[in-house]
């Protein structure tokens, strides 16, 4: 009820607010239960993204996503209170976010959360183009390669080209490899330190920073292949071709011979080009004749000069082609040599540690001829060295000196291989002044006779192979002890031989496959193997006139022609059946005679094989042929002598190669056969064969086109052999 003093129009209106405030008196107040989010992006630096960005909230599981300008912010409203992701998306790979991407917030009812984005956008890095490398591979760096990537696209994610050109020896212009094929790679931004690239080359990875801006150089370069470690560097080239120059630029071959030639070409900043097309032309193709990639080939005794063009720049090259005679041909583990009738020598096969002696470590197709040294009058071939006398008896050697196998007193000047290992592609002097008669290069050993018949071994000495009764390497020779007088010595793989003026065998070193001969107890111990470090008798009483050491196995010829072999026979090498086994292989200690009364004149044993010649030349070879290394047409193993096949009249044949062999024809051709991959048997291929092929450079018609029957090839490989004491097949 209202009072009635009141007037008429205060009254209407107090009484219509008491009825709102009777009629509200019963109802609670609507609660506020959501919140909001506000994302903020900051964003400094070079190259900003202009289109901006994205947020996505809660990993947009809700499909809730705002576009946010690159100095924007945007709000996500009506947020149920509790824990939100929110996620910065579409940023550029060089505008980079700091912190956590993903930032999560605390949504409280009737608040709004604040979340704020630093973003820094470094300068953006284009690769495209062409960038010239060096790397060097090996531990130690060994190998120095150049090259070149031709890198495209814009994006961060780019492909491209390598252009290998050469290893190990770029700075004398020899050319031991080359590689061309894809590359794929991508660039990764750091708002702290340096942009880098990765890229995938070959089944290596290759990372580097990039430096300059604009980016001209490629540092700190890391590489990583299943082979090993290295390191590159690179700069950036390309530009108009302003120079061009063949690499080598004087180069001899023999007939039926093949080299690689390669143009190299530069802009006007000197550095490398690649991708113009490179003519090849001979002036005298009847000569030498070149092909449109660079690959000579030597058609006839002569000159010729080469030119490579490119972009109306040409450079030159001369080229000697020559044909060989040779007097002797060896056969080493995976390379072979030869020596002429006027005492030129050549080699060819595998060159990693310089063993082919011209100067590179190229592998050689073909003969090629030893740099700095002619007139000798023996060679001999190990390993991974060889060696060659003199007519007044100085013994030079060349390739590996990781053991001080080439006796030069002094660890060798350049590296090699994998190892990195000491080594010198062009013959040394052997120091200590002997004057020698014949000398034998082992596996990481070599020995030597003076004209008196004392006997001379430097190298390694792990097993005691040094005969002077101790275990230590050694770059200088020293006196075999015993003041026996010998008449002919050989060296194997960590042991070795000699025959005495009363026709005795004597050896010395590792005896862990009964190689020494004398019967299954050994004097000493060496590096926990039987061994001798001085020379023991051969056992049997035997009287020999040649004796040739392997691998592990050695033999022996008795003035009747009678062969005995002993040692190491797991493949059937000893050429007779065996009921002993050494360290887990089947063995002699002590000589045993080769099966079939063969009588032989001359004998060579093998790494896992031996060979012999009749009095009338036949070729008989048994033992390990899993690569046609025996020469019968097959691959099957020979327990017993099994004739070469071809019907040869052969004046002697070297089996020491470890998967082929060689042998000089009575009338004076070599022919090789066997395991081919790195150019052992010297026809400028790279085919294996199972019978004899003729060594490549010789005057006459080629081996007869049946010989060359199951003829097989395997690729060779990008990196260095391996070296060790049994290292594996290339």
């Amino acid at each position: 009820m209202c009072a009635l003093s009141i007037t008429h129009r205060a009254r209407t209106l107090w009484c219509a607010a008491l009825v709102v405030v009777v009629a509200c008196s019963g109802t609670e107040p609507v609660p506020v239960t959501t919140g909001t989010a506000r994302v903020t992006t900051a964003t400094a630096g070079a190259d900003l993204d202009p289109d901006g960005y994205t947020v996505a909230l809660d990993n947009d599981s809700t499909g809730t996503t705002q576009p946010v300008a690159i100095n924007g912010s945007v709000t996500f409203s009506r947020l149920i209170p509790g824990s939100h992701s929110l996620t910065l998306r579409g940023t550029t790979a060089n505008c980079l976010v700091a912190g956590a991407n993903s930032q999560t917030v605390s949504v409280v009812a009737g608040q709004t959360a604040e979340v704020t984005f630093h973003v820094t956008c470094v300068r953006r890095v284009a690769l495209a183009g062409v960038w010239n490398y060096v790397e060097q591979f090996g531990n130690p760096l060994a190998c120095n390669d150049t090259g070149s990537f031709v890198l495209t696209g814009t994006s961060d994610e780019f492909g491209g080209t390598d252009d290998l050109v050469g290893t190990c020896d770029r700075q004398d212009g020899s050319v031991d490899h080359a590689f061309s094929g894809p590359v794929s790679g991508i660039l990764t931004y750091s708002a702290t330190g340096p942009v880098s690239v990765n890229l995938s080359v070959g089944g290596c990875s290759y990372s580097a920073d990039v430096a300059g801006a604009p980016s001209d150089r490629l540092i700190n370069g890391a590489i990583q292949c299943s082979s090993g470690t290295g390191t590159w560097t690179a700069v950036r080239g390309g530009g108009a071709v302003t120079d061009v120059s063949v690499s080598p630029a004087t180069r001899s071959i023999v007939t039926n011979g093949t080299a690689r030639l390669r143009a190299i070409m530069l802009d006007a900043s000197g550095s490398r080009r690649v991708g113009p097309v490179v003519t090849w032309t001979s002036d005298a193709p009847a000569i030498a004749s070149v092909d449109a990639s660079g690959v000579l080939t030597g058609v006839a005794p002569g000159s010729a000069t080469i030119t490579a063009t490119a972009d109306s720049k040409s450079g030159r090259a001369t080229v000697g082609v020559e044909v060989v005679t040779f007097a002797t041909v060896a056969a080493g583990a995976f390379h072979s040599c030869g020596l002429t009738t006027s005492g030129a020598a050549y080699c060819w096969g595998h060159g990693t540690y310089g063993q082919i002696g011209d100067g590179g470590t190229a592998d050689a197709l073909a003969p090629e001829a030893i740099s700095n040294i002619s007139g000798l009058t023996a060679i001999s071939v190990g390993a991974v060295h060889s060696c060659g006398l003199t007519p007044g008896g100085v013994a030079y050697c060349w390739g590996s000196d990781l053991y001080g196998t080439l006796g030069a007193g002094v660890p060798a000047a350049r590296v090699c291989g994998m190892e990195g290992g000491p080594c010198s592609t062009t013959p040394v002097a052997v120091i200590g002044g002997h004057a020698f008669s014949a000398l034998s290069a082992g596996w990481a050993e070599t020995c030597a006779l003076t004209q008196a018949g004392a006997a001379y071994c430097w190298g390694d000495d792990t097993y005691g192979e040094l005969g002077n009764g101790s275990a230590a390497l050694t770059r200088t020779p020293v006196a075999v002890t015993g003041a026996h007088t010998f008449v002919s010595i050989a060296s194997g793989n960590v042991f070795a031989c000699g025959l005495t003026v009363d026709s005795a065998a004597y050896c010395w070193g590792n005896n862990a496959a009964g190689q020494l001969g004398i019967g299954p107890t050994s004097p000493r111990v060496c590096s926990n193997e039987p061994c001798s470090t001085a020379p023991v008798a051969v056992s049997g009483g035997l009287t020999f006139t040649t004796l040739s050491v392997g691998y592990w196995h050695a033999c022996g010829l008795t003035s009747s022609g009678a062969m005995y072999c002993w040692g190491d026979n797991d493949d059937g090498q000893l050429g007779a059946s065996t009921s002993e086994t050494c360290a887990g292989l089947a063995c002699s200690t002590v000589p045993l005679p080769v099966a079939g009364a063969l009588q032989f004149a001359q004998l060579s044993a093998g790494s896992f094989h031996t060979c012999g010649v009749t009095a009338a030349g036949a070729g008989y070879c048994w033992g390990n042929n899993a690569d046609g290394q025996l020469g019968n047409g097959t691959t099957t193993r020979a327990l017993t002598p099994a004739p070469i096949a071809g019907g040869f009249a052969f004046a002697a044949v070297s089996a020491f190669g470890r998967y082929h062999s060689c042998g000089l024809s009575a009338d004076g051709i070599a022919y090789c056969w066997g395991y081919n991959a790195v150019g052992a048997l010297g026809d400028g291929t790279t085919f294996g064969a199972y019978g004899p092929v003729r060594v490549a450079g010789q005057a006459g018609a080629s081996a007869p086109a049946a010989l060359r029957v199951g003829r097989r090839g395997r690729i060779a490989p990008r990196f260095a052999l391996p070296l060790s004491a049994r290292p594996p097949s290339p």
